[in-house]
């Protein structure tokens, strides 16, 4: 196994978990993929549950990183929510496969690792509900939305990305957000 041995696990388990999905992936399976006995596994990793939850934590924190500094900027809320929602595709392009795990595959995890997925998406949520809520303030935004639905609409349509968006495509991962925004945007607008 070149490279560190729990990096190495991490890709392979994050691409398997995306082909195959959490529950179709085993730890035999894993450790073949990565050319350990299916025991060695666990010198590196707690359980297969701990590896999704560090895919989907990490994952999650990506499009926190990429969309909170646009929530805390100043400036007209629809221009940032547009730039919230290009850099929500960037992340998705930077690895369609880590963000189809983080979308898809969060629901598998035990009651003891779900709360903490479900407040981190929560985070993620409320940074959109945030910049909703000035743009209506400031009447650039429809006052008669429901902010989580309008909210959960963008989210939903963005989190299907991963399923479509081809990194080889003609068009960029900015170019296909900013349609997509211009699309997503055009339903709130007042």
């Amino acid at each position: 196994m070149d490279g560190k041995p729990r990096a190495v696990i991490m890709n392979v388990a994050m691409h398997l978990f995306g082909k195959q999905g959490f529950n179709g992936t085993s730890m035999r399976v894993i450790a073949n993929a990565v050319g350990l006995l299916p025991g060695s596994l666990y010198a590196h990793i707690e359980s297969k549950e701990a590896l999704l939850l560090e895919i989907v934590a990490d994952g999650i924190e990506r499009f926190l990183a990429a969309v909170e500094p646009h929530v805390a900027s100043s400036g007209n809320p629809l221009d940032r929510l547009r730039k919230m929602i290009i850099a929500h595709v960037e992340v998705v392009a930077d690895n369609p496969e880590r963000s189809q795990v983080v979308f898809h595959q969060w629901r598998f995890l035990s009651p003891e690792y779900l709360p903490e997925a479900i407040e981190r998406r929560r985070r993620y949520e409320a940074c959109f509900v945030e910049v909703i809520e000035e743009g209506v303030k400031t009447g650039l935004i429809r006052s008669d939305l429901n902010h989580r639905i309008a909210v959960l609409s963008i989210l939903g349509a963005m989190n299907w990305t991963p399923e479509w968006f081809s990194p080889d495509g003609r068009l960029s991962a900015a170019e296909v957000g900013d349609l997509m925004a211009n699309t997503l945007l055009g339903g709130i607008l007042s």
